[in-house]
């Protein structure tokens, strides 16, 4: 029975075409690790590349696709932007399981095709802090996280583990919880203040945010949201990456089921 099921295994990756050389679906899997009351972060923007796709760099103006991610929680403008610095890269958003921002302990996924491993090799990704004018999380370099090695076999399972050290603001929105945040009840997230800053790690605290109704429905609690007195500690998200389940070809069913019965019918005879 068991060597039944070895052969019919070995014949469902067969069926399945796949080789070491050829390309890999990636499954990038987010979860909000806030305590209830804590932060939501809006749909991830998770970006394959070959190591030029420098979104945002501490000290500098962010791009107008940070800007609109960080301010509104919309990814819109960051594939130009990656295209521009890898016409290659590949990227995927990950949207809450209910509504599009992930909640306090939600978790949501998407798989992402890359095609050539040993070029696509790193990973970046980028989110909005809720609520907040322009706080974000991401990371500033590219090569920080290295998916596959330059012959391109999978450096995963991965994850990262996402902490207050990983909090930006984007230096492009005064910080007023009355005026311009988005995902705030009763705000137009179109009226905030424009800052002309740069890109700050850690410097900018969400204090004045506390008791602030979001428009999923939540009041954020004052007593989760201190990510500058332990950075390392405050936690936001993990991110795991995988290689995606490949799904079993049409027939391949059949094929298992024959060969477990056939197992099976052979072991009663003897």
């Amino acid at each position: 029975m068991r060597s039944a099921f070895v052969i019919a295994a070995g014949a469902a990756l067969a069926l399945s075409g796949l080789t070491a050389a050829e390309a890999a679906t990636l499954r990038i899997s987010v979860t909000n690790t806030a305590a209830v009351g804590g932060f939501a972060i809006t749909p991830v923007y998770a970006a394959v590349h070959d190591g030029s796709f420098d979104a945002f760099t501490a000290g500098q103006p962010a791009s107008l696709g940070v800007e609109t991610i960080a301010e509104l929680g919309s990814p819109a403008d960051l594939p130009a932007e990656r295209l521009a610095a890898d016409g290659d890269a590949v990227a995927g958003v990950v949207f809450g399981p209910t509504i599009p921002p992930l909640l306090a302990g939600e978790s949501s996924f998407v798989d992402i095709d890359v095609a050539n491993r040993a070029a696509q090799r790193f990973f970046t990704f980028l989110s909005m802090v809720v609520p907040s004018n322009d706080t974000f999380i991401g990371n500033d370099d590219p090569l920080a996280y290295e998916l596959f090695d330059v012959a391109g076999v999978f450096n995963g399972p991965l994850s990262i583990n996402v902490t207050g050290r990983h909090i930006y603001d984007a230096g492009t929105e005064v910080n007023d919880p009355l005026e311009g945040p988005a995902f705030v009840a009763g705000v137009d997230a179109m009226l905030g203040t424009d800052e002309n800053g740069v890109v700050t790690r850690g410097v900018f605290g969400l204090a004045d945010f506390a008791g602030i109704e979001t428009a999923a429905g939540f009041l954020l609690d004052g007593a989760l949201i201190d990510f500058l007195g332990d950075p390392d500690a405050f936690q936001v998200a993990r991110i795991d990456i995988d290689v995606a389940p490949i799904p079993l070809p049409a027939g391949a069913w059949l094929l298992i089921g024959a060969l477990g019965l056939g197992g099976l019918v052979g072991r009663r005879r003897r």
